[in-house]
Parts: structure tokens; sequence; C-alpha cells
């Protein structure tokens, strides 16, 4: 499993634009995708959602416990260390935590291929993200490559340029802060093998595209330096809205270093929005997955749901049929970290992430997630 991804990296993160790769959906590239939702999935889960902590808003992981505590350790051969968080100013003029840059450890760098840097961006949850969310009029995007001409939505383009000049957060702007992380760790591993990949959900999906078309149209996949080398850079949104208009599309496709892969499920909502033919336009390869075929799933389950989605991606079939592949034993658990999506025969707590005691959900040493039930059983009455 891991020399078949190791060898075939270039392809899988879209060399060739997943040319035959799609449909039948290739096992090592529903493997390769599951790890980049699950890593999008992280960003979400160590945001600090207590108003009445002094940490709200924040990441409650620190860099050294981050993929630990997040539960992407244990059985999972894809290691990689934080080395900074990405904070961003949001409509109410306030800083928060939205993700993280992180590279490969030299253990994940054997299983992975090569030296792999990944950004990911978290969806939205507070009020004031779904109001910049709502902000679907355009805005110029000069700033970012360059052409007056090139719009794109003024909420996702707030967040990722916006500064705070009395924050201790966003002095400076997603985008300069995760310019610097990128181009300090592309110059210190500019003599190995090093791609670069975008991911996120949502909001983050969205942020990963404007953030990934950003590293290759200026150069941040070029050690300082040494403009004649260049590394690949791949996004992998999930359930993305589409951000730009014709002009904006137009620049990602001359953009020859980028790979782009949009994962849609058929009922999502969110990649159909903003809904305006000519206005906005989408980027990149889609794969399609849908969901209401899974036999495990409840029918109400959002079908935005980011576990849903890797859920999508294990059991997707060609003729239409849902099949989980044995092969990638996919944990069907973490459906319900924020839902009541699996059917209860399963026996697993929803909504049972909330960075405690998981509903006594505990993770075994292979990665996967399984209910304890120490609940106390009186004995029956005595007849």
């Amino acid at each position: 499993m891991a020399s078949s991804v190791a060898f075939r990296w270039r392809e899988l993160s879209g060399e060739k634009n997943w040319e035959g790769l799609l449909s039948p959906l290739d096992l090592d590239l529903r493997r390769y995708i599951i790890h980049y939702l699950q890593r999008a999935g992280a960003a979400g889960d160590a945001f600090n959602k207590s108003t009445a902590s002094k940490g709200y808003a924040l990441s409650l992981f620190p860099p050294e416990e981050y993929f630990a505590r997040a539960g992407l350790e244990k059985g999972n051969p894809y290691h990689y260390k934080v080395t900074s968080f990405i904070h961003a100013a949001t409509d109410s003029a306030q800083a928060a935590y939205f993700g993280y840059v992180a590279v490969t450890t030299d253990e994940g760098k054997a299983v992975l291929g090569r030296r792999d840097i990944l950004v990911s961006w978290r969806g939205t949850i507070t009020q004031a993200e779904w109001t910049d969310d709502s902000k679907i009029f355009q805005t110029s995007a000069k700033e970012l490559f360059g052409n007056d001409l090139a719009l794109v939505h003024s909420g996702f383009c707030s967040i990722y340029t916006g500064t705070i000049p009395d924050s201790l957060y966003v002095k400076t702007s997603a985008r300069d802060q995760v310019r610097k992380a990128v181009q300090e760790l592309v110059d210190k591993y500019q003599d190995e093998e090093v791609s670069i990949t975008v991911t996120g959900h949502s909001l983050g999906a969205a942020l990963a595209t404007l953030n990934a078309m950003d590293i290759a149209a200026n150069g941040w996949n070029k050690p300082a330096g040494n403009p004649n080398k260049t590394f690949m850079v791949t996004a992998f949104p999930c359930a993305s809205p589409r951000v730009g208009n014709l002009v904006f599309k137009g620049i990602f496709d001359g953009l020859k270093d980028l790979h782009l892969l949009r994962i849609v499920n058929s009922n999502d909502i969110v990649p159909k929005v903003p809904f305006l033919p000519g206005i906005y336009a989408h980027v990149g390869e889609e794969l399609g997955i849908d969901t209401t075929k899974s036999p495990y799933l409840k029918s109400d389950i959002s079908a935005h749901n980011l576990e849903a989605y890797q859920h999508g991606i294990a059991g997707v079939q060609e003729n239409g049929n849902f099949e989980l592949e044995e092969e990638l034993d996919f944990d069907n658990a973490v459906i319900n970290k924020y839902s009541d999506g699996l059917l209860d025969v399963y026996k697993i707590p929803d909504n049972w992430w909330n960075n405690e005691k998981f509903k006594n959900v505990v993770q075994m040493d292979d990665g996967h997630w399984e209910f304890v039930d120490s609940a106390y059983v009186p004995p029956p009455p005595t007849v």
C-alpha cells in the first residue's frame, strides 16, 4: 500500500489531471483523497469554540501535539508535523484560527514518496464567518493575480487578505502568513523532491482554491534565488462553492504547475452556489460522489458532512452502486463525529467528537474508533 502511493504520487497529485483514475475511481487515489480530507477535517477539529475560554477562536492543540490529538497518528502511516498556524480576520474584525501549514516527517516522506508541504483550511464555524460567506458580490483579485478583470467572492477574499493592525494574530494577512511559511519550507527542502498540497472543506475549500492559485501564480513553489526550479502544487477542495469569474478561471487554466480536483456530493447545495451563471465559474477537475446510495447512512444526514464525503470516496462505484472498498478499511465511526448520520445498528454515539471524553468512543491502536460501553446496567429484579 505505502509503496504504491510513494511510487505513484505524481500521478495521484494530478500531474496528468487524473486522466484514467476517476472512473472507475482508482484505489490508491481513494486512499490519497481520504488522507487529505482527514487533514482538512483536523483543521476544524482543533477550533476552540468556547466563548468563555481565553483561547476562544484559536487552536485547541499545540503544534507538537496537533495530529495526535486530532486522531491522525495511531494506525496512520502519513506522518506530518505542524510548522505554522494560519489566522485570519473575519467580518467581526476578530482574529480566528483558520488552519495550519505542515510538512511530512522523514517517516511520512518515505510513505508518500516526497517531502509534502501541506496547507489545510477549515470550514465555517462562527457567525461572523457565515456573514463573510454571504458576501457574494465580487471584488478585484488584482492584488493576487495582477489582473484587473479577475473578480472573486468578496467574503472569501476578505478572509484571505484581511488584517487587523492591533491584533496579536493577524497583523499580517492569512495570505502572507501562508506565503512566509510555505516559502521557508520550500527553501529548506529545495534539494529534495517536494510537493505542495492544499486542502479544505466548504469555506476552507474556497480558501484552498484561492491559496493554491496564489502559490502557483506568484512563484511561492520556487526556492528563493532559484526560479528555474518549480515544485508541483495540488489542491483537493471538498464541497467548494464557486470562487471567481471566468477571467479567474482563465488564470487557473494557464497555471501549468497547478492541479485541482474538486470533490462534490450530488445532493450538496454548497458546490452549486453562488448560482450566478456567467458571473461565477468552477475551476479544475470534478470528482462526483453520491452518498444517498450508501446502505450505512441515515437518509437525513447532511450531504455537506465532511466525514460522509470521506465515506463516499471509500464506496463510490462506477456502476452507480455503493460498496466500501475492503482494502481501504474505512472507519465508519467517524461519520458520527459531528452528526447522527450512521445507522443506529452500528452502535456509535452521535456527535461524539467534543475534544474531551468522546462519549466513550475510544481510538484503538490501529487508528479505528470504537464505542466502549461502560454504562452501569442494574441486575434484573429477582422474582
